[in-house]
């Protein structure tokens, strides 16, 4: 499931933690569906992760702190959370919310339209990465 370098001492926790926030994230959208580039930082870890206390002190128990609470060895850190951020993006692809786009060409509207990013959208909402690719209710 959760492939990092370094072994997590609360793999579970954080595991949880990232799935709750991709289904925040779906909940937030669904009302007013909108299409999320994955190449564009539409979908940012830091940024999810910005505020949230639970995340931070979970990735902190799987380092060593200096006395302000700060992690010594930076770099294991920063490899890690690129590792958390591809595991965020496959979460977002592979979960029940969203519906995942690859780059490629598309048929909307009997035109051929050609996407050259990978796209997510609510599930159920858009039939290609494009504003006009709306499923019908």
């Amino acid at each position: 499931m959760l492939k990092t370098t370094k072994k997590l001492v609360n793999e579970e926790k954080v595991v949880r933690i990232l799935t709750d926030i991709v289904k925040k994230s779906y909940e937030e959208i669904i009302d007013d569906p909108v299409l999320l580039c994955l190449e564009c930082t539409d979908v940012d870890l830091d940024v999810a992760t910005a505020n949230h206390f639970e995340f931070q002190e979970a990735i902190k128990e799987n380092f060593e702190l200096d006395e302000y609470g700060d992690v010594i060895h930076y770099e294991e850190y920063q490899l890690l959370m690129k590792e958390l951020f591809d595991f965020f993006i496959e979460l977002h692809i592979h979960s029940e919310w969203f519906d995942y786009f690859p780059e490629g060409e598309y048929i909307v509207n009997g035109e051929g339209l050609l996407s050259d990013s990978e796209v997510i959208a609510p599930k159920g909402t858009f039939y290609a990465p494009f504003e006009e690719a709306t499923i019908e209710s």
